[in-house]
């Protein structure tokens, strides 16, 4: 038991001395952890895709990428990393020790989030709620991970939320992450990440080697991309056609500038000019850079959105129809945070292990 608080203590930081140095507050932490796992547990399975390599010696070579996903309907659709579903020959999910045939619903490879559906699935299985009501999680607040790593059974994993970010140095995300402390490999990538009161709070897209880190999608934007996924079987990203830049105001605070306002794009078509300082897109404030990509993120294509600017000293409201973003600018990346794919097995033809 002295281990059990000595390590709970190093994980919650030195705050935590006084909150835990009852044993008994430990024993009811550890309890707390052992029933968000057998409450969630059941709804998570391990993902398996198959991707065709170059012929070698006249052998065609297979790649296995192995994941973690989690049902999220009665239906049997289940959440997984795109980058071990989309354009994978073949995929399927194991559960319980048995293998299930899945066909894909929708990816998209901007968040790395695809949906499948498994053909038969098991009789018995939990779902995990996407409540996009749950408030962000605080940082330094305790993340659990179940995961199936290697080929181990569904497997819990402890660490604290760390921070948002919307951006890793120059690169910009395509909507805010959260970042844990919970390193993601072997197995684990596109597993749920929640609370620990057991509140899904996201999913991990993508890992942090030099920090032995993740980020996950949180459930807001989850949701968003799920429910384009089983609507279309695609996301439609929205776009309004400028370019924007940092800007020092007058009172030494930082703010957005249209730098560019594309010709005949939607933003033009609706009155916004180069150099409109932008405060605001469909009510999500504007302060930093950073804030432009999520704030789109959340509207829809084909439809209007309300855009907020100062002219001079004049508040203008625009209402933008937005168009499908264009193909070249789909890609935010970044070269320090990557994809949670990294492990992947060379194999024979029709080989599954």
């Amino acid at each position: 038991m002295r281990s059990l608080v000595a390590w709970i203590i190093c994980v919650l930081g030195f705050g935590a001395v006084t909150a835990f140095a009852n044993p008994t507050d430990a024993l009811a932490l550890q309890q707390r952890l052992v029933s968000v796992f057998e409450q969630n547990r059941a709804a998570v399975v391990r993902v398996k895709g198959a991707y065709v390599g170059p012929d070698v010696d006249d052998k065609k070579q297979v790649m296995l990428r192995v994941g973690t996903g989690f049902f999220i309907s009665k239906e049997g659709h289940v959440l997984v990393s795109a980058s071990r579903a989309a354009g994978a020959e073949r995929v399927w999910v194991e559960y319980e020790g048995k293998s299930y045939a899945t066909e894909p619903v929708g990816h998209d490879r901007l968040t790395n989030i695809s949906v499948l559906k498994v053909l038969e699935p098991p009789k018995e299985f939990s779902i995990i709620p996407i409540d996009t009501s749950v408030a962000r999680p605080s940082v330094g607040s305790i993340a659990v991970a179940i995961t199936c790593p290697l080929d181990f059974d569904p497997s819990p994993s402890m660490g604290i939320f760390t921070g948002s970010e919307k951006k890793l140095g120059n690169q910009l995300f395509p909507t805010e992450y959260i970042r844990t402390s919970i390193s993601v490999e072997a197995g684990q990538g596109g597993c749920p990440i929640l609370d620990i009161n057991g509140r899904f709070i996201g999913m991990t897209v993508a890992s942090v080697p030099d920090l032995d880190a993740s980020y996950c999608l949180p459930a807001a934007a989850l949701a968003r991309v799920r429910d384009d996924l089983l609507f279309s079987g695609h996301v439609i990203h929205s776009w309004m056609g400028f370019e924007v830049r940092s800007h020092l105001n007058l009172d030494d605070s930082q703010g957005v500038i249209l730098s560019k306002v594309i010709e005949g794009a939607p933003a033009e078509e609706a009155g916004l000019l180069e150099g409109d300082h932008l405060l605001s897109i469909s009510g999500r404030e504007i302060s930093d850079v950073s804030d432009v990509p999520g704030a789109i993120f959340f509207t829809r294509a084909n439809q209007f959105s309300s855009i907020l600017v100062k002219r001079g000293e004049e508040e203008l409201e625009f209402s933008v129809k937005t168009l499908p973003r264009p193909e070249k600018d789909t890609v935010l990346s970044s070269a320090v945070v990557v994809p949670v794919d990294a492990e992947a097995k060379e194999l024979q033809t029709g080989s599954e292990e």
